[in-house]
């Protein structure tokens, strides 16, 4: 799996978009009050200056997240035929390797 693209939406979260087609919504401000260094990005100006590189969104050399961390955390995100959305959480369980 790779990432094709990145966009910042309201509230801190950015979505992700997968080389498989499979669009990932990563609550980034849960992590902000998780983690004190990434404070920073309540920034809305740095927070929608989001990037991404590899297997990496990032902001700057002190704020990342590395796909995993993306997949593990984030909301899939399922467009039907009508354009509407809708969010779902996959439990991948302990029992697959990877995970």
């Amino acid at each position: 799996m790779k990432l094709i693209n990145v966009e910042p939406k309201d509230d801190y979260i950015v979505r992700v978009y997968l080389d498989d087609d499979s669009v990932v919504d990563f609550d980034v401000k849960a992590e902000l009050e998780r983690i004190p260094c990434y404070k920073s990005l309540y920034d809305s100006e740095l927070f929608k200056a989001v990037k991404f590189k590899n297997k990496r969104i990032y902001w700057n050399d002190q704020c990342d997240f590395h796909l995993d961390q993306i997949l593990e955390r984030g909301r899939f995100i399922k467009i039907d035929e009508k354009g509407l959305q809708s969010m779902f959480r996959l439990d991948f369980g302990p029992d697959l390797p990877g995970f």
